[in-house]
């Protein structure tokens, strides 16, 4: 992963992950034919990973304050953990069908907002329409918007810029 990120896919040889993990390329080999697999691979292994953490996120907190904050922390924890893989979806230079891990991540993401920021508006806690919220949401919480967040003159305080944008637009 690290030398996807580092070299991007059109750089990346099978001989520098093979010694960057002590073996032999014909090991490498052995686990997957080409370059493409072996990256798919392992990028899939990664992604099924984060995946299954977002979809088992459930809010703990009571009030609509709570929730939010809560899955802006989720957001921001999973984007720190798994900025290397973030990053190396985002980026593009991948083959299609690794690239369309992306889509997938962003379809649970989208579930994740979905489902919290339905269970606010049946508790009549949002100020506006229900999609518009998962929309802004969406938006906000997307991972490039993580990127330049915390890239960007915010840094450590983006979370809560977040926070407090979203707080003020749907609470």
């Amino acid at each position: 992963m690290r030398e996807v990120a580092r070299r991007g896919f059109a750089d990346l040889r099978v001989v520098d992950v093979a010694r960057r993990a002590h073996v032999a390329a014909r090991t490498v080999y052995l686990h997957a034919p080409t370059k493409e697999r072996l990256v798919e691979s392992a990028l899939r292994v990664r992604a099924e990973a984060l995946i299954g953490r977002i979809e088992r996120w459930r809010p703990r907190g009571e009030s609509a304050d709570a929730v939010l904050g809560e899955l802006i922390a989720m957001h921001e924890r999973e984007y720190r953990a798994e900025s290397v893989l973030l990053e190396t979806l985002v980026d593009g230079a991948l083959p299609r069908d690794v690239a369309g891990l992306l889509k997938e991540l962003d379809t649970v993401r989208l579930g994740i907002i979905a489902r919290t920021l339905n269970d606010l508006a049946r508790r009549d806690e949002l100020r506006m329409r229900t999609s518009d919220a998962i929309a802004l949401a969406h938006a906000l919480l997307s991972y490039p918007t993580w990127r330049t967040a915390l890239t960007g003159p915010g840094r450590r305080r983006a979370p809560r810029l977040i926070y407090s944008a979203l707080r003020s637009a749907l609470l």
